[in-house]
């Protein structure tokens, strides 16, 4: 059987040497291995697990190493404690040649003991008698070793390695030089060599006690002309960043994964020469932070003009440091400011674009397809820097043209609702199958984000948008969104109560389950037989809490949140409905003060107050959800009642007011269930039009959506009118349902009989 590896052929020439003819010998009392250069040393923890190999050497018998008397006892069996393996015992002499046991008389004390031994026992050599050798074993095996030098220097600071390689893979070679032993040892010479440049002495250590060192020593001085030893780490960063010949190679990985290797900013800093145009100014760290510093003045610069002038500067910026995004400092987090820049210049081009006039649904629809991203792209500048003078730079450059855009959609859209109150928001109860999420405070432009992490990771994403409900803080909004609107009442304040009980938020989820909904907190999977309402997500208290830091947060909340749908999506539902109560404002600089008399308001929060019976003020005043008698009064373009607010909702803007209606499912789910398109009355017949679907599907009539027994008309194949023959019934509110094929209502509208 042909060996696998160079170790394997060793151990078989060792067993060789111990044959002998049973029919006119004794067995060899032991094998005699001298090895005056300690060629095979590296080997004997891999030989020991193989054969009985006693050492010569100091005394260790764990390590079955001893001075000569104790390997003689060992071979005759008087030491009680030491059983050696089965086979001839192999007594390897490290540092010793043949001729020192030739003449006993002369041998010296500490090898007398063994000098009898040889004739007892057999030498291990080679066929010519001469000491074996890495590359005389080799060589039996069909390998040529490079006679040079540093070739067969190579293979004894190698052999440790070269000995277990598959001797097929050693075969491909026609000859091994030193460059493709020292490569058996540091396969990633470029990997080491960043690795030493970024911890020096530790790295140096590793390599000692693996003993690559010095096959690493002479890979840089054949590959990279330098020597880590002689010419120092300073030479070393020298030529990485001037990146001459092979060193261009080394800094092309250093720029693709510097994580690991981050240190080396200092040498190259201090290696840097003065006085000398760089011919690669990305290598020297100090220039990155000369360019950064110089933009952070720029940036803070850009409020002494127009909005327009600060566009222009911001273009310009971009065409000047844009290039440092590929820098490798920016990829070590060194660079924020240029990483800022990126969706600054968006928002450069994207305020020059105002959100412009129209009627309340004309101008929401504008920020659903478009300017939800001036938003997104504000959030992202102020999401890319961490210290307080960058966080200053880039809030000095929204002030400029970030601020007066939202001042002047917030009065556009104050106008457009002031001619056209908004409607309420009716969002019914989900069918079975069907879970709303929640999660407060979930602006248009974070859904939208959210929306594109789910659809990279394998969801589909129906996006759709609503408004909320006046005025838009949570007391009055969550309830007004959830499927139990229609029973509430309105309160003290900006609450609602529900059977006589002030709302809260456990008696909400309460009313819900009791309305046959399945309600699930924290990550409860829930029924999927049912319908679903779920409350997720924290951007409203991290907004109210964190100030302009929640853009920050916001990324790793929208993460969070696409985890919670994909679980819930794998818990069996076939779709996740998100909504919200809200959205928010956050403004660089603060919202100014509003000024609104204490005394003439019930109870104030930061951009809305309930005005007392009669109070006479000249502020925009808008109708409370649940009480049309009740004035609420809300603060011009973006201001606040309150000081020192960053953060806020509860007025009338896009941003606070259009809200993401967005149905998730699993890519290739079919979207119906089916979904009711159009509902249309002539007198007592009602038109429906069914969307997707099985094609199975029912249409009926109801009084209560989910109650089989208040069937007024119907149930009829979906696309079917339904006549209602009872013309008393003329006038009161029902529900067009769409039945699955198992008569579970998949879809639901509320009409009122016979039309408005």
């Amino acid at each position: 059987m042909n060996p696998a590896t160079l170790l394997e052929a060793l151990i078989e020439e060792l067993r060789k040497a111990g044959r002998y003819n049973r029919n006119d010998q004794v067995a060899p009392a032991a094998i005699l291995w001298p090895d005056a250069a300690r060629r095979f040393e590296p080997l004997l923890p891999h030989l020991r697990g193989a054969l009985p190999v006693l050492t010569l050497g100091a005394y260790k018998p764990q390590e079955l190493t001893g001075p000569a008397i104790w390997i003689r006892c060992a071979i005759a069996g008087t030491l009680p404690d030491l059983a050696l393996p089965e086979g001839v015992p192999v007594v390897y002499l490290p540092g010793v040649e043949k001729t020192q046991l030739r003449a006993v008389q002369e041998c010296s004390d500490d090898l007398k003991p063994l000098a009898e031994l040889q004739y007892r026992g057999v030498f291990f050599a080679h066929e010519n008698g001469k000491d074996h050798t890495p590359a005389a074993l080799l060589s039996q095996q069909g390998l040529k070793v490079a006679k040079d030098q540093a070739s067969q220097g190579a293979l004894l600071r190698a052999l440790g390695r070269v000995a277990l390689e598959p001797l097929a893979e050693l075969q491909r070679h026609p000859v091994l030089n030193a460059e493709i032993i020292h490569g058996l040892l540091n396969p990633d010479p470029v990997g080491r060599l960043l690795d030493w440049m970024a911890r020096p002495e530790d790295a140096q250590a590793q390599m000692q006690a693996e003993g690559t060192w010095l096959a690493f020593v002479e890979q840089c001085r054949q590959h990279y002309n330098f020597n880590p030893e002689k010419d120092g780490l300073l030479s070393a960063a020298l030529m990485l960043g001037e990146r001459q010949g092979k060193w261009s190679s080394v800094w092309e990985r250093f720029a693709q994964a510097p994580q690991p290797y981050a240190a080396i900013a200092g040498p190259l800093r201090q290696a840097k020469p003065s006085g000398l145009l760089a011919a690669y100014p990305e290598s020297w760290p100090q220039d990155n932070q000369e360019a950064e510093a110089q933009l952070r003045q720029e940036l803070l610069r850009l409020g002494t003009g127009s909005a327009g002038q600060a566009r222009k500067s911001l273009l310009a910026l971009e065409a000047q440091h844009g290039k440092r995004r590929g820098w490798v400092w920016a990829r070590l987090g060194q660079a924020p400011l240029a990483m800022a820049l990126e969706p600054l210049a968006h928002l450069a081009e994207a305020t020059a674009k105002p959100l412009g006039h129209g009627l309340p649904t004309e101008l929401a629809q504008r920020y659903f397809a478009q300017h939800w991203q001036t938003d997104a792209q504000a959030l992202g500048a102020l999401a890319r820097v961490q210290t307080a003078a960058d966080t200053a730079a880039v809030e000095a450059a929204l002030t400029a043209i970030y601020r007066p855009w939202l001042e002047d959609a917030a009065k556009a859209f104050q106008a457009a609702v002031y001619a056209q109150p908004l409607p309420h928001p009716e969002i019914g109860p989900p069918g079975p199958g069907t879970c709303l999420l929640f999660s407060d405070g979930l602006r248009l432009d974070v859904a939208h984000k959210l929306a594109e992490v789910l659809e990279g990771e394998g969801c589909e994403v129906e996006r759709g948008w609503v408004f909320g409900a006046l005025p838009g803080v949570t007391a009055t909004a969550k309830p007004a969104i959830s499927p139990l609107a229609a029973q509430l009442l309105p309160d003290q304040g900006f609450e609602v109560r529900l059977g006589g009980v002030r709302v809260s938020a456990a008696l909400l989820r309460r009313s819900l389950e009791e309305a046959g909904l399945s309600v699930m907190v924290d990550t409860q999977p829930g029924d999927p037989g049912k319908g679903g309402w779920c409350e997720f997500g924290e951007l409203d208290s991290s907004g109210h809490t964190q100030g302009l830091k929640l853009a920050r947060h916001a990324e790793s909340l929208v993460r969070d949140l696409a985890e919670r749908v994909r679980a819930l999506l794998e818990a069996g539902w076939n779709q996740i409905c998100l909504i919200t109560d809200h959205g928010w404002l956050l403004v660089p600089g603060g919202l100014p003060r509003a000024e609104l008399p204490q005394h003439l308001t019930e109870v104030r929060k930061g951009r809305t107050a309930r005005l007392k019976p009669g109070a006479s003020l000249k502020v925009q005043k808008v109708p409370w959800r649940f009480d049309p008698l009740v004035e609420m009064a809300v603060a011009e373009g973006i201001c606040a009642f309150e000081e020192g607010k960053v953060y806020e909702h509860g007025g009338l803007s896009v941003q606070e007011c259009v809200l993401p209606l967005f149905t998730v499912r699993r890519r290739g789910q079919p979207s119906g269930l089916a979904k009711l398109g159009r509902v249309r009355w002539k007198g007592l017949r009602c038109e429906v039009v069914v969307e997707g679907g099985s094609g199975r599907e029912q249409v009926a009539l109801r009084l209560a959506a989910a109650d089989v027994d208040t069937t007024v008309a119907g149930p009829r194949p979906a696309g079917q009118s339904l006549l209602v023959a009872d013309d008393a019934l003329e006038g009161q509110t029902a529900f067009v349902v769409v039945l699955s094929p198992e008569g579970r209502v998949v879809s639901q509208l509320k009409t009122r009989i016979g039309g408005e």
